[in-house]
């Protein structure tokens, strides 16, 4: 997670404007999606977004959707829908939104080398890893599949603030947000990723695209959902074979914002748009078709 206020172009100039003359963009969301808002706000910096400030934390999806609720945040980027108690927030307060969807990505898990003659995984034995009841009762290998070692199992799991954490509960164990309270936790992909590379006793999970830019060497696990081993990649999640753990990325984008008067967010959820494709490669995510962006593009113009 990685908060950060800056006006973009300006910082390298050195000069100082004052705040009330400055369109401001007011970013909160998932920390899945902070390496492609950094890419794309940088690039913004250095074309029409000159000037713009932009207030920008990546604490989770959860506190994300909280603040566009709250009026609070104008973009949210999100690793999962904005439904059940968030959008009951949001009705609540009249606060309506566009939603666009960004990018496939997929939740990968991952443990350390060390077990890769393990071969894959099945669902039933994440289950009984991660299952936030098994904390203090399942703790050594052996006890997930007969002829593991019987070592210690130690589990790394996002926080339960984390989008990623909600998604990969629900289809694991059925209780999202929740994590073993023995695990290790951490609001970081890549400090998962670094903790699971220095453990030979970890499995955590974390998203394709952060994996893409960690430089730990961890072994991304093949996981068996009943039709034998898959492993995440652009190719399984756009054939759905990975479909269990695949998923759609969101910006989602507070109506008041884009209906102002020479609209700053408006602007950049454009600009955005039309390169999200391009960013959404780079980053290690899976882009959606040309239509999808243009259809986003629509529903700005029909805000």
């Amino acid at each position: 997670m990685t908060t950060t206020t800056l006006r973009i172009a300006m910082l390298t100039l050195g000069l100082v404007a004052s705040s009330t003359a400055l369109a401001e963009l007011k970013i909160v969301g998932s920390d899945t999606l902070e390496p492609f808002f950094q890419n794309a706000l940088s690039q913004y910096a250095r074309g029409s977004g000159a000037g713009v400030q932009v207030k920008a934390d990546y604490k989770g999806t959860t506190q994300g959707f909280r603040e566009l609720c709250e009026g609070r945040a104008t973009i949210v980027p999100a690793s999962s829908k904005l439904e059940g108690d968030a959008l009951a927030r949001c009705q609540q307060s009249r606060t309506e939104f566009i939603e666009l969807p960004i990018a496939y990505d997929a939740v990968v898990v991952i443990a350390h080398p060390s077990h890769a003659s393990m071969g894959e995984i099945k669902l039933v034995e994440l289950k009984t890893i991660f299952t936030p009841e098994n904390g203090g009762k399942v703790v050594r290998w052996s006890q997930v599949r007969a002829g593991l070692p019987d070592t210690p199992l130690n589990v790394v799991s996002l926080d339960t603030k984390s989008g990623t954490t909600a998604f990969f509960g629900g289809k694991v164990h059925g209780m999202k947000g929740f994590v073993r309270h023995d695990a290790k936790v951490s609001a970081s992909h890549q400090e998962i990723a670094k903790l699971v590379a220095a453990d030979p006793n970890a499995i955590g999970f974390i998203s394709i695209g952060a994996l893409s830019e960690s430089k730990a060497t961890v072994w991304k696990v093949p996981v068996n959902f009943g039709n034998g081993a898959v492993v995440a990649s652009k190719e399984s999640i756009l054939n759905d074979t990975y479909a269990p753990f695949s998923r759609l990325l969101y910006v989602y984008v507070a109506k008041s914002a884009l209906q102002e008067k020479n609209s700053e967010v408006l602007a950049f959820s454009n600009w955005l748009m039309e390169r999200a494709s391009k960013l959404a490669s780079y980053e290690g995510f899976v882009p959606l078709t040309d239509a999808n962006y243009s259809d986003n593009a629509r529903k700005l113009v029909a805000k």
